[in-house]
Parts: structure tokens; C-alpha cells; sequence
């Protein structure tokens, strides 16, 4: 069969899948070359979903904080690789993180074409280093950033292995009971209706509990009350500078040997049962770094506007970044910027939802992000107490005084049709399959019942591989 025959014209299973993102890509290579796979994706511009999203809670100030057209964020960031931590895994997950281990393995070298064991053994000579130079290191994940971004869409060939549709699934229909039956896409030659023997969503944390919430008006499962509800994602921002007696820069953008690629070392403290992670990162001099994104992320996205190179000069931090980054060349600096990435409290309040404009009939998708008053005191603690934590070493710190009004989204959409052992507390099986659905699953961020510090990108890789193995099995009829 070509890829561009419509589903169901061979004896292979057939599958529809929602999202041609992170997630979505990863089902896709892995069930390309035993399913018959038709995608369906709603923007090629990052401004077509950008332009579908209404925040009403605190703003996200991230441009983008979506991801759009083939590839998703993979065409747009540079993924900092990072494991959600077994204590994660014991308090939200339906399985240990021991069951995830052969998928990480294998989301490692998807998307960062390294080997897992060769992260985890230069982790852990980069933690003594730590050791040797003052700090306690027991609690420093790795973060391994690959020398080139990979977009999935691209590199895993799927323009030639799936059949690709441009358009909005904008409902599912069932068949009477708990299966669904086909997709209702929305092209812009009019409605089209695709049928399949299984369905996967990946529309990311915001697409996807919305096109579940439709469902269920129509199919009344528990689970699906629940979508949209138990939103997460990592506030950000830079809250501080650091004077140390230590030369930490030389551990900035560490080599992995064998890897093409480097890491970086947050350092986590606990606070209120959350974690909380800094990045030390080296400055200049004692200025305030205002955005966590930086020249390095406009010239990775824009390689051929030569103003970008121009202006990088008027950004010093995000040089010595470049420098360390791409050849290996450390300026010495006692000065460091404190980045913080925070793990989010779960709420069973719904987040995510979808609401039409009385004005243009627009549908938008509603992201209701909330940072309580009692969170940013459990932050403002977190940051006076790892300052506190650095010793001796510390020459001189300041906190920024408006950090809190800074923050912003991580762009870590999770949580919102997350995994759970029961269909009371949780949309999706372990297996990824929504609770009560016979063929219906979920492959991206909002499937993450709790990421911790972690970025989410490793993680929907790996448990998009999972599914797509169960799917081969033949365990999603």
C-alpha cells in the first residue's frame, strides 16, 4: 500500500494519529513498518496554534510555548534530555520507573543518538567534580544536551513511511459503545472523516484533554471527566546572581566523551514535598539576565538572519554560553546566574478546556495556568534556602526582587489525561489506553501523571515507545 492510500485498503492494522509532534512522531516510526499510519496534524506555522490558545491565568511570556506543524517542539528547541526521578515515579506513576528503563534507553538514542550508560557514567564523574569543588551533588539529575537538534519529522523519515493529513480532528465518533470508530478532521477542502482500527492522540497537553473532553458528551466514562484536570508545567525563571570562590564554569557545558554532546548539572532541594532545581549558570558580570530564552535559541531558529549574530554581542552571558557550547572554550568568571525550574503542585481543578468566541467563533483552547500565593512562598523559601546551602563558597548572592513576576512557562504541557491505576483519579490505563476505551490512547505530554524538575521531551519519547511496543504486541484491540 502507498502511504497516501486511504486506511483499511490492506490486511495490516490501521492507525490514526492525532499530532505530529514529539509524541506523535515517535508512534509513528515506531508502528510505521507494521501498521498502516495516516497522521493528522493541525499547523504547519508555529503561529497556527499559537493563535488557537487563550491563556486566562498567568501568562505563559515563553514565544513560542507551543509547538506547530511537523516535528512540533523537536523543530523549535534544542531538548535538554532529562529523567523524571524514581521518587517521581513511587508517588505518581502506576509502575515503578524500573519499567520504563528499557525505553529511556532507546529515547536516548532517539533523540540524542547517544547511549544511556554513557550519560549516566559521565553524570557521575561530573558529580565529583561537584563534590571535589564544595557542593553536594547527591541531588544532581543529569540533563544531557545533544550537539545537533534533531527534528523527528525529519530525521526518523516520516514524510515517506506515513500518510500525512493537514487539518484539525475536531471530534471522535463511537460506534454506539467504547471504541471509536473514525476521526472528524476539518481540512481546508472541507470535513473528512478517517476511520482506523486504532486511535492515538498527540495533540500535546492542550489538544488533546480538549478533543477528550468533546468525547464526552458523547460517551459518559469517568476518565473523561477528568481531562483537562491535573495540569502541570515547570515555572521558570532567572531569580538570582551568585559570587563563588569555586571555578564552577569549567563544569559548564561538560563533554560527554563518545557522545557528541554536553551536560549540564541542575542541583534539586525539597521544599513543601516539591522539588525544585538551579542551574548555576556563568555571567558576565553582576547584571540581571531578564529572559530565560536566549540568542543561543534565536540563532539555532534562525541561522541565516545575520542580525541575530550582531545581537548576540549585546547579550554577554548567552556568549559564553556559545563559546563553552561550541568549541569548548571556557572564559573564567566568578559570577553565576541562578536559573530555577520547579516542579508544579498537582490539582484536581481542570486547567485546559475549550471555549468558542462570541465574536469570531473561533474555537480556543483555554489554558488557565495558576500560581497560588502559598506556591510562590514554598519558591521565594526554596531560593533563599539553596543560596543558604552553597556554604562557604559563596562570596556574595542577591535574589532578584521581582523574580516571581518573571516566571515563566516551561512549555512542559503534562498532566492532563494523565496515567493512573484507576479510572477515579486518572484518564489513561498504564498502557496508555483511555480507562473504559477499547481502542483509544495517548501519546504526549498530558499523559505524565507527575515529571518533577524533569523536561518532559525524554519522557513522552519513552512512553511513546512503550505504547507503540504494546500496540505491535497486538495488546490494543
Amino acid at each position: 500500500m502507498s502511504r497516501k492510500d486511504p486506511p483499511g485498503t490492506t490486511s495490516r492494522p490501521t492507525v490514526l494519529i492525532v499530532g505530529a509532534g514529539l509524541g506523535g512522531c515517535v508512534v509513528a516510526h515506531a508502528l510505521a513498518d507494521t501498521h498502516d499510519v495516516t497522521v493528522v496534524e493541525l499547523g504547519v506555522l508555529v503561529s497556527d496554534m499559537q493563535a488557537r490558545l487563550k491563556d486566562i491565568g498567568v501568562p505563559a511570556r515563553l514565544d513560542p510555548h507551543v509547538g506547530a506543524g511537523p516535528g512540533g517542539t523537536t523543530a523549535l528547541w534544542h531538548n535538554g534530555l532529562i529523567e523524571v526521578s524514581e521518587s517521581v515515579f513511587d508517588e505518581c506513576w502506576p509502575f515503578p520507573k524500573s519499567e520504563m528503563a528499557p525505553w529511556y534507553d532507546e529515547a536516548y538514542r532517539l533523540l540524542g543518538g547517544v547511549e544511556r550508560f554513557l550519560v549516566e557514567d559521565a553524570g557521575a564523574a561530573l558529580r565529583g567534580k561537584f563534590r571535589e569543588a564544595g557542593l553536594a551533588a547527591d541531588q544532581m539529575p543529569t540533563m544531557f544536551i545533544p550537539a545537533r537538534r534533531r527534528n523527528l519529522w525529519e530525521t526518523l523519515s516520516l514524510r515517506d513511511r506515513v500518510r500525512f493529513v493537514r487539518g484539525e480532528v475536531t471530534r471522535l465518533e463511537v460506534d454506539g459503545g467504547n471504541r471509536v470508530r473514525q476521526a472528524v478532521v476539518a481540512t481546508e477542502n472541507g470535513e473528512q472523516r478517517l476511520q482506523a482500527d486504532l486511535f492515538v492522540l498527540a495533540a500535546v497537553g492542550l489538544g488533546t484533554p480538549v478533543l477528550l473532553q468533546a468525547l464526552a458528551d458523547e460517551v459518559p466514562l469517568p476518565a473523561l471527566r477528568l481531562a483537562g484536570c491535573f495540569y502541570e508545567d515547570h515555572p521558570m525563571a532567572f531569580v538570582g546572581l551568585v559570587t563563588l570562590r569555586v571555578p564552577l564554569y569549567r563544569f559548564w557545558n561538560y563533554r560527554v566523551p563518545r557522545a557528541g554532546g554536553s551536560l549540564r548539572m541542575p542541583l534539586v532541594v525539597h521544599h513543601d514535598g516539591l522539588q525544585v532545581s538551579f542551574q548555576l549558570r556563568p555571567a558576565v558580570k553582576e547584571g540581571q539576565r531578564e529572559k530565560v530564552a536566549t540568542m543561543i535559541t534565536q540563532l539555532r531558529n534562525n541561522p541565516l538572519n545575520l542580525l541575530n549574530y550582531f545581537r548576540v554581542l549585546r547579550h554577554p552571558d548567552d556568549l559564553l554560553d556559545i563559546l563553552s557550547y561550541r568549541f569548548g572554550i571556557r572564559l573564567p568568571t566568578r559570577h553565576y546566574s541562578l536559573l530555577m525550574v520547579a516542579e508544579q503542585p498537582r490539582t484536581p481543578e481542570r486547567s485546559v478546556s475549550s471555549e468558542v468566541d462570541p465574536v469570531s467563533a473561533q474555537r480556543w483552547i483555554t489554558r488557565n495556568w495558576q500560581l497560588s500565593a502559598a506556591y510562590l512562598s514554598t519558591l521565594r523559601n526554596a531560593i533563599t534556602g539553596f543560596i543558604a546551602g552553597l556554604g562557604n563558597i559563596v562570596i556574595s548572592s542577591r535574589v532578584f526582587a521581582n523574580w516571581d513576576q518573571s516566571l515563566d512557562t516551561a512549555a512542559h504541557h503534562s498532566g492532563t489525561a494523565r496515567m493512573s491505576a484507576s479510572a477515579s483519579d486518572g484518564v489513561c490505563d498504564r498502557n496508555a489506553r483511555v480507562h473504559g476505551m477499547q481502542n483509544l490512547f495517548v501519546a504526549d505530554g498530558s499523559l505524565l501523571p507527575g515529571t518533577g524538575i524533569a523536561n518532559t521531551g525524554l519522557t513522552i519519547a519513552a512512553a511513546a515507545l512503550r505504547l507503540g511496543h504494546h500496540l505491535k504486541a497486538g495488546q490494543g484491540d
